[in-house]
């Protein structure tokens, strides 16, 4: 069960890095203003980095053990 629940972890970050990918190539692409670009970027990506590093961070911190030990139905 602990590794189903990892798997399907691994498929949503694996679809948000895809998503945050297609976001960049967007905003370089076809951005109206280049020299706001520049600044759109970094931000961009800084964040959503520290927003994937928390993410994983809390989702690690989890004891995934206890808490499926817990459950009703035993798998």
């Amino acid at each position: 069960m602990l590794f189903l629940i990892l798997a399907l972890y691994a498929i949503l970050v694996i679809l948000f890095i895809i998503t945050a990918f297609f976001i960049v190539y967007h905003l370089s692409k076809y951005s109206l203003n280049s020299s706001l670009n520049k600044i759109m970027l970094p931000i961009f990506i800084i964040l959503s980095a520290l927003l994937l590093l928390s993410n994983v961070l809390l989702f690690f911190s989890i004891n995934w053990n206890s808490l499926l030990r817990n459950l009703p139905v035993s798998f």
